[in-house]
């Protein structure tokens, strides 16, 4: 119904109900004044207000940005943008209108493989492109006649991008198409998903777009504080037993099965006293156990995952007593996804171990220890993995997802007191002294910001961050570099109970050399992930409505739809201190940093934040004047 009629069906009512002469002549003369009214009243309204009430017109086309292959000449069209035809949303659809959108290493991993991405094995790019753009913004513009009751125009919303949908993953900006394009349409894979709808309604209205774009990445980096491994062994899962072939201890199982029996469990080198007490712990729980001979062979280990898991990997892996190193490093390489390595050693004495830390990060295996007898008594040691402690370091901060650490360090509600960041390029030195010094000094927090290239060598590197630390090891440390020398040299600085957070996107197969003994003797724990879940995003989004996190730090440049190839150059070579935001109904500007906006756009600039950082009113000065 257009404004006409709906201005002629609400003067005839009124009349009707005043006992209003509603002659045709009158009532025309009434739409006729209201119409002019309304008119005049949208003709004032600012490019912005129109923009977020829908009052703008909507193009038969969309500009979007698509990858055909593998590099950057496959990015666009000739280095271009494309226009594609916007259709209109089918029953079960809804037509999204993108408002920002954050660039991300991960677009350009899409470009840099191309087809061969692990996302996109098999489809033909040139017949098929990628839209990228999963750090997104998004307002409903029309809904299809079976979405309309859940899903409003006008409405704003983000999108968790791991969309899982029937069991199989098709990934928003990946398998779909994602926001870097004006316009898309959402359908069932992402309302109708395997954990519901993956969008996430955004409930404060004023709220930026680009503070919501950039809830994904934030999300990334609080999910990554907010992991728990299990506080025993999987119920119903699958426990791998090793032994040295004779009874070291009197080895305690009655917690360890207490309400949670595997479904099965193996054993290799197991002795018969200890056989014995499995038996009797597990009787009448339905578990099968499986006794093996006394080969527990690295190679042996690894035949018996792919016999028993269906080269799955096994949920728990249980070692008794001091064992050989290669037979450790096979045990940890047959764990399954979020599988834990128990090592109850005999001894103290160091191990240096091979240990894949892409399995870490990827799939969150843990490993644990003790010298105790008590074989539960492991998987309840240090389980809280969030922020704690007087002292955190910071390995590789310098980079966008870096300073976001610092920032939530810095600004957690009970933070630490020394706070130490490292990375080796000068400018990201910079960048991480003048974003956070002023906040860490009102905070009273004690900040250090390091170069490793300034010093001599490795021990005097060390020398002078256990120096600022008064001498101490770390009570939490977060290793940002995906470099396994890197990695080793972070987890030598845990302390008793520390944490060690991987989050840097290591590869499978990234082997670290470390001292198993230390999960044991030390109780330390080592955490990863990859990205978050729906329930990481929702909890970061509702931070940041409720003033609890400025996601808008995280900015150092701002682009629109036309320049958004030399944006994912800059991310692609890390040439900006931080992360990028293209504005999609922005035509005309070129990517341009915050510091330089200052002085090309000084009304803009004016209203960037006490630090030079970007800011809800920025961006809508921005708005008004480019849209």
């Amino acid at each position: 119904m257009n404004i006409k009629l709906k201005i002629l069906s609400a003067v005839k009512m009124y009349a009707h109900l005043l006992k209003l002469p509603s002659n045709d002549l009158i009532i025309s003369i009434i739409i006729l004044i209201l119409y002019l009214y309304l008119s005049i009243q949208e003709q004032f309204m600012g490019k912005l207000e129109k923009f977020k009430k829908l009052k703008h017109e909507i193009p038969e086309k969309s500009i979007a940005w698509r990858i055909y292959g593998k590099g950057m000449e496959n990015f666009g069209d000739n280095k271009m943008m494309s226009e594609i035809p916007i259709p209109e949303p089918k029953a079960d659809e809804i037509l999204v209108r993108s408002d920002a959108v954050g660039l991300c290493f991960s677009d350009t991993k899409i470009i840099k493989f191309g087809s061969g991405h692990p996302r996109l094995k098999g489809r033909d790019l040139k017949k098929d492109p990628v839209i990228p753009g999963h750090e997104a913004a998004l307002t409903i513009i029309k809904t299809g006649k079976n979405r309309m009751k859940d899903y409003k125009p006008g409405e704003r919303y983000i999108i968790q991008a791991d969309v899982y949908y029937r069991g199989k993953s098709i990934a928003y900006g990946y398998v779909l198409p994602g926001s870097l394009s004006q316009y898309g349409i959402i359908g069932k894979e992402v309302l109708d998903g395997d954990n519901g709808s993956y969008l996430i309604q955004v409930h404060k209205k004023d709220i930026s777009y680009s503070e919501t774009a950039l809830v994904e990445p934030w999300a990334c980096v609080v999910a990554s504080y907010r992991i728990q491994h299990r506080d025993g062994i999987k119920k119903h899962g699958n426990l791998l037993m090793i032994g040295t072939g004779k009874d070291e201890k009197d080895w305690q199982f009655k917690n360890l099965f207490q309400g949670k029996a595997p479904k099965l469990i193996i054993l290799a080198g197991v002795g018969d006293a200890v056989q014995e007490k499995i038996s009797t712990s597990l009787s009448g729980s339905g578990c099968k156990t499986v006794s093996i001979t006394k080969t527990t062979t690295p190679s042996a280990i690894k035949n018996l995952m792919e016999k028993y898991t269906g080269s799955t990997g096994f949920d728990d892996i249980i070692i008794l007593g001091n064992i050989g190193t290669e037979v450790i490093a096979s045990a940890g390489d047959s764990l399954g996804a979020y599988g834990i390595l128990n090592y109850m050693a005999s001894t103290d004495t160091p191990q240096i171990t091979r240990i894949d830390a892409g399995k870490i990060h990827y799939d969150r295996i843990s490993f644990i220890g003790s010298a105790s007898a008590d074989v539960n008594a492991p998987y309840t040691v240090n389980l809280d993995c969030r922020l704690k402690g007087d002292s955190v370091i910071l390995f590789g901060a310098g980079g966008p997802m870096g300073q976001m650490h610092v920032q939530l360090v810095l600004e957690n509600k009970n933070p630490p007191k020394t706070v130490i960041a490292t990375d080796i390029a000068d400018n990201r030195i910079k960048t991480l002294k003048e974003k956070f010094s002023l906040l860490a000094k009102k905070k009273g927090i004690q900040y250090h910001v390091i170069n490793p290239n300034d010093y001599k060598g490795q021990e005097e590197v060390r020398k002078e961050i256990l120096s600022l630390n008064n001498n101490k090891t770390f009570d939490y440390i977060v290793c940002l570099a995906a470099i396994p020398a890197v990695i080793e040299d972070a987890a030598s600085y845990l302390g008793d109970k520390s944490i060690l957070n991987i989050f840097a996107g290591v590869s499978k197969e990234t082997i670290i050399n470390l001292n198993i003994k230390d999960f044991g003797s030390k109780s330390v724990r080592f955490i990863g992930s990859s990205g978050s879940k729906l329930d990481d995003m929702e909890f970061t989004l509702r931070k940041v409505e409720n003033l609890e996190l400025d996601t808008n730090s995280a900015v150092a440049g701002i682009a629109g739809i036309n320049d958004v190839w030399n944006g994912i150059e800059a991310v692609r070579t890390g040439s900006f201190p931080g992360k990028i935001i293209v504005y999609p109904h922005i035509k005309h500007l070129n990517l341009i940093s915050l510091k330089e906006l200052k002085e090309k756009y000084p009304k803009i600039g004016a209203l960037l934040s006490e630090n030079g950082s970007w800011t809800k009113e920025a961006e809508e000065e921005l708005l008004n004047d480019m849209l």
